[in-house]
C-alpha cells in the first residue's frame, strides 16, 4: 500500500505541476481563442488555421515514434537514487547517448521536411497569402517537433517544471506578439512570424534545461538509431496516422468549403482543443509511472496492482470529463456568441456541439490508449489508428458535403466524421484491452456518469438562459454532489487518493 501510495504521490505532484501550467496556458489560449477570429475575420483566421493543420501534419513524419519511444525509455531506465553507483553512472551514460543520438537525428529531418512541405505547398492549387502562411509557419511547426522529443525526455524524468515553465513562456510570447501586432493593424502574415518565433524560443530554452539536467552532445551512432527507430516504428505508424486522421478534415475542408468554413471549423476545433486539458495533463503525469507499473506486471504475471491502478485512472476520468463534455454541449450557443459575437462565427456552434460529444470519447481513447501501450500493444493499437486514418477521410467525403446540403455549413461535417472516428478508436482500444484491466465497477462509474450528463445537458437546455456564467455555476452545482453522492467517483478512489496526498505531506 505504501509503494503504490509512493507512486500515486508522485503522479499527483506532476499532475499538480501539469494542472498550474495548464491553467496558465489555457488562459492564454482563451485570449488567443477571442483574438484571432475576431481580428483576422472568417476567411484569414480559415487561411491560418489551414497552415496550422497542413505544418503540423507535414512536421509529424519528424517525429518518427520517437517521442513515445523515448518517454518510456528514460521512464523505465531513468538512474533511481537508490540504485549502486556504478548501475546510474551507466544509466546515465545511455541517456545522454540516446538524447544525443535522437535529437541529431531529428534536426536533420526537420530540414527535410521543411524543404518537402515548402515544396509541396506550390504544387496544390492555394492563394499566394496561403503559400507565405505556409512557409512561415511550417518553420516553426519543423522547430516544435524537435522540441517536442526534449517534452518526452522530461515527461520520461518526471521532471514536468521546466518543460510547462518554457510552454507558459512560448503561449505568453504568442499571445503578447499577437494582441500588440494585431492592435498596431498588422495581418495574417505578422501572426505567423510571432508563431515561429515563439517556437524557437521554446526551442532553445528546452535544449538549455535539458542539458543542465542531463548533458549531452549532439552524435550519430547508426547501432543506436537503428534501435530507437525499430523502437519507435508502432509509435511512428500510431503517430502519423492519428495525426492524419486529426488533420485531414480541415485540408479536405479547405477543398470541398470555402475559407470561412474552415474558419467555422477552425474556431470550433480550437476551443474543443482546450478542452482536452484533462486527458492531456493525466496522461502527461501517468504514462511514465503506467509503463514502469506495466512492464513490472509483465515481467511478474502480477497484474492486480497495474489493472487497480487502471481502474482508477478510468474512474478518475470519468468523473472529470463527463461534465465537461456536457457543459460543452449545453452552452455551445451562449459559449460562441460570447467569444465571437452576433455574426458569422455563430456557424461554430453546432460545430462545437458535435465535438463536445467527442471530447468523452477523447477522454476514454486516451487512458486506453495508454493502457495497451503500458502492457506491450502498441502494434496493435496502431493498427487501429490506421483503420482510423483510413476511415476518417472516407467518412469526410460524405458528411462535408451532407452537412452542406443540409444546413449550408460543412464544418458540421468534418466535426461528425471526427465523431465517429473516435467512437471507432474507443471500440478498437476495448476490443484490444486484456481481461481484468478494467472491470463491471468502471461501467457502473460510467453509466451514473453519463446519466447525470444527460440529466445535466437537458435541464439547462430547458432553463434556456444565455448568461453563460450561470449556466456553467448551475451545471457544477447540479454534478457534482450528486456524482459524489452517487459514487461516480468510488470512495475507495478517494480515500486511495487523500492517503496519496498525506504521504506526500
Amino acid at each position: 500500500m505504501g509503494n503504490m501510495a509512493s507512486k500515486t504521490h508522485r503522479v499527483l505532484r506532476n499532475t499538480a505541476i501539469q494542472g498550474a501550467g495548464q491553467i496558465v496556458t489555457w488562459i492564454l489560449s482563451w485570449i488567443l481563442l477571442v483574438l484571432l477570429p475576431r481580428q483576422l475575420g472568417a476567411d484569414g483566421f480559415g487561411k491560418l488555421f489551414f497552415a496550422i493543420s497542413y505544418a503540423t501534419l507535414c512536421s509529424t513524419f519528424i517525429n518518427l515514434g520517437v517521442n513515445m519511444f523515448l518517454v518510456k525509455e528514460v521512464a523505465v531506465q531513468r538512474p533511481d537514487p537508490e540504485l549502486p553507483l556504478a548501475e546510474i553512472t551507466r544509466r546515465q551514460a545511455g541517456l545522454q547517448a540516446l538524447l544525443g543520438n535522437v535529437l541529431a537525428l531529428k534536426l536533420v529531418l526537420a530540414v527535410v521536411v521543411f524543404l518537402l512541405q515548402s515544396a509541396l505547398i506550390f504544387l496544390l492549387s492555394q492563394d499566394p497569402l496561403t503559400r507565405q502562411a505556409v512557409l512561415i509557419i511550417g518553420f516553426g511547426m519543423c522547430l516544435g517537433a524537435v522540441a517536442q522529443t526534449m517534452g518526452g525526455a522530461f515527461q520520461g524524468l518526471e521532471k514536468m517544471l521546466a518543460p510547462n515553465l518554457v510552454l507558459i513562456a512560448e503561449k505568453g510570447l504568442v499571445t503578447g506578439g499577437c494582441t500588440v501586432l494585431l492592435g498596431m493593424g498588422q495581418g495574417l502574415l505578422a501572426v505567423c512570424w510571432v508563431y515561429t518565433g515563439a517556437a524557437l524560443v521554446s526551442f532553445l530554452l528546452q535544449v538549455v534545461l535539458l542539458r543542465r539536467i542531463t548533458p549531452f552532445t549532439l552524435a550519430w551512432d547508426w547501432q543506436l538509431l537503428r534501435r530507437v527507430f525499430v523502437g519507435g516504428l508502432p509509435f511512428l505508424i500510431w503517430v502519423i496516422f492519428s495525426e492524419f486522421y486529426l488533420r485531414i478534415g480541415v485540408v479536405m475542408l479547405k477543398g470541398l468549403a470555402t475559407d470561412a468554413v474552415v474558419g467555422w471549423y477552425g474556431a470550433a476545433t480550437r476551443i474543443y482543443c482546450t478542452l482536452l486539458f484533462v486527458p492531456t495533463i493525466l496522461t502527461t503525469a501517468v504514462f511514465p509511472a503506467m509503463m514502469r507499473m506495466g512492464g513490472e506486471a509483465g515481467a511478474t504475471g502480477d497484474d492486480a496492482a497495474f489493472g487497480r491502478a487502471s481502474e482508477r485512472l478510468m474512474n478518475l476520468l470519468l468523473f472529470v470529463a463527463i461534465p465537461i463534455s456536457a457543459g460543452t454541449i449545453a452552452v455551445a450557443r451562449p459559449f460562441v456568441r460570447m467569444l465571437y459575437g452576433s455574426g458569422s462565427f455563430e456557424q461554430a456552434a453546432p460545430s462545437l456541439e458535435v465535438l463536445g460529444v467527442s471530447i468523452l470519447l477523447v477522454c476514454l481513447d486516451v487512458v486506453l490508449g495508454t493502457v495497451l501501450i503500458a502492457r506491450g500493444r502498441e502494434k496493435a493499437w496502431s493498427r487501429m489508428a490506421i483503420a482510423a486514418a483510413v476511415f476518417n477521410p472516407l467518412v469526410n467525403l460524405w458528411t462535408i458535403p451532407l452537412a452542406t446540403r443540409l444546413w449550408d455549413n460543412g464544418s458540421i461535417g468534418a466535426a461528425l466524421a471526427t465523431l465517429l472516428t473516435e467512437a471507432l478508436m474507443m471500440a478498437g482500444a476495448l476490443w484490444l484491452m486484456p481481461a481484468g484491466i478494467f472491470t463491471r465497477r468502471n461501467l457502473v462509474v460510467g453509466v451514473k456518469g453519463l446519466a447525470l450528463g444527460i440529466a445535466m445537458v437537458v435541464l439547462l437546455r430547458a432553463w434556456g438562459s444565455q448568461n453563460l456564467a450561470l449556466l456553467i455555476v448551475a451545471g457544477a452545482a447540479f454534478y457534482v454532489p450528486l456524482a459524489l453522492w452517487l459514487g461516480v467517483l468510488p470512495r475507495e478512489d478517494i480515500a486511495h487518493l487523500w492517503h496519496a496526498l498525506r504521504k506526500g505531506r
